[in-house]
């Protein structure tokens, strides 16, 4: 698949009904640097287009949801003996 335009990225955020704070606060980056994906004046990662993507059809509280369930799975594997 090849990189959309930087302007796909905004619109992925806008059709998610996503602000940039949000998807920062949701993926750990900087406001500014997700800022600077969605006008184009840096190169917005793969995986951060592609979970602009996926918002559009999951809401971040789930997808927040299950990264901490995941965490807590990966948490609970690495603790058991072996």
């Amino acid at each position: 698949m090849p990189p959309p335009a930087q302007t796909q990225f905004a619109a992925f955020l806008a059709r998610a009904d996503v602000s940039q704070a949000a998807f920062a606060r949701l993926t750990g980056v900087t406001p500014r640097q997700v800022n600077n994906w969605a006008r184009g004046r840096a190169t917005a990662p793969t995986w951060a287009v592609m979970l602009a993507v996926l918002l559009q059809d999951y809401s971040p509280e789930a997808l927040t949801i299950a990264v901490e369930e995941a965490r807590q799975d990966l948490s609970a594997a690495q603790q058991k003996p072996r």
